[in-house]
């Protein structure tokens, strides 16, 4: 673990400058000065190009991986062995199919750590409980800690009947961690952020027998920039802040044809507003707006506009053209995808840096720690696995 990272930190600190970028603030390509030739490569890419290219891994690789040495290196050091698993059965009406896939796989690599010992499974972060009730059903005394009134009750409604007890919790609260005091192990699939890290630093306080989670939305982090876990990772140095937490979540891997349009329509939306913001602050920077809701894409680009400008407290002349603003925003959409297309090639790298931190200190907590991926990556891009054992239950176990 500890040689990965290392190797892995090395990497991501030597081309810092390739992916820590923000594509909405560079009217052009930031690296034709240090890699000329890639820059040459990328500009010869025409819009349709880019579009099919961001569905097509292999061609990236193909394309990027002899313009940026460091690729391919970053590449066999994310490389994790692949879980074995078997075919999930028909999904229960109450859970959609992709989500039951995940939860089977990833549900099928506990049946070692869950064990039959004193203590009940905690399930963590848990919805409606989907995942608590396979593995009740599995046989475990399972409690599901959930923070939402309504999901909550809708997990108590479907485990009649089954060994799961489904209790309204807010896992960052002082109670929680006597759920964990009583845990032989604590899963959690998809805890998001500081949810995720929470479990893993009191988890290894109230010294759980056995962890193991599928981390997501590193972002969600209460402070502006990552605090790391490890000694490791303190001492690298890295500099990582919210913005950057988000680069592994930057993908579409999962997306179907209407979400990647609906995606093509904002970011050209976007670029156009960005456009005409430059023009009435007569400022040639950058203006950020917030995340949007999906509906507002639904309506016409009038209305994004108006709204934006609201936001920023912009007034817009009458009448308005947006003709040329939306030519500028097509060639800029073409400009910002290419800049996608690099920082694709550390999106992984930067996920796993943050998953070894969190073996890392597991590891100097007493844990043996294995990761792995439950599930292929169409399936869900987060299928890092993180299994920890405490040291003597795993010796223990091995004799």
């Amino acid at each position: 673990m500890l040689s990965r990272f290392s190797a892995l930190d090395g990497l991501l600190r030597h081309t810092q400058p390739l992916w820590q970028v923000q594509p909405f603030h560079h009217l052009r390509l930031p690296w034709w000065q240090t890699h000329p030739a890639l820059c040459e490569a990328l500009a010869a890419l025409a819009l349709p190009d880019l579009q099919a290219l961001e569905q097509d891994e292999a061609a990236r690789a193909a394309l990027l991986w002899p313009l940026v040495p460091e690729a391919s290196e970053l590449a066999a050091l994310c490389h994790l062995p692949r879980l074995p698993s078997t075919l999930p059965p028909p999904a229960p009406a109450h859970v959609p199919g992709r989500k039951w896939s995940q939860i089977w796989a990833f549900a099928q690599q506990l049946g070692l750590a869950a064990g039959r010992g004193p203590g009940h499974l905690l399930e963590w972060c848990a919805g409606k409980g989907h995942l608590g009730r396979l593995l009740a059903r599995q046989g475990h005394s399972v409690v599901s800690l959930e923070w939402d009134a309504e999901l909550c009750l809708a997990a108590r409604q479907l485990s009649t009947g089954l060994p799961q007890q489904a209790v309204q919790q807010d896992v960052m609260a002082a109670e929680a961690t006597g759920w964990l005091a009583g845990a032989r192990q604590a899963v959690a699939l998809h805890a998001c952020g500081d949810l995720h890290r929470h479990l893993i630093r009191q988890g290894a306080a109230q010294q759980v027998a056995s962890l193991s989670l599928a981390p997501c939305c590193y972002h969600k982090h209460a402070h502006e920039h990552y605090q790391p876990l490890s000694q490791a990772a303190q001492a690298s140095g890295l500099p990582l802040n919210r913005r950057l937490l988000q680069l592994p979540l930057q993908e579409t891997v999962t997306a179907g044809a209407r979400v990647r349009r609906l995606r093509w329509q904002e970011l050209s939306w976007r670029l156009t507003f960005d456009a005409l913001q430059r023009d009435l602050r007569g400022e040639n920077s950058y203006l950020p707006l917030p995340s949007i809701a999906k509906g507002l894409l639904v309506g016409d680009l009038t209305a994004f506009i108006d709204w934006a400008a609201q936001t920023k407290g912009l007034i817009l002349p009458a009448p308005l053209d947006l003709a040329p603003y939306q030519q500028q925003a097509q060639e800029r959409l073409a400009q910002v995808l290419r800049m996608e297309l690099v920082l694709g090639l550390f999106r992984r790298p930067v996920e796993l840096w943050l998953v070894l931190d969190y073996a890392l200190y597991l590891e100097e907590q007493g844990y043996v720690v294995s990761l792995g991926e439950f599930c292929e990556r169409p399936l869900t891009p987060r299928n890092l696995l993180l299994q920890a054992h405490r040291r003597a239950d795993s010796e223990a176990g091995g004799r």
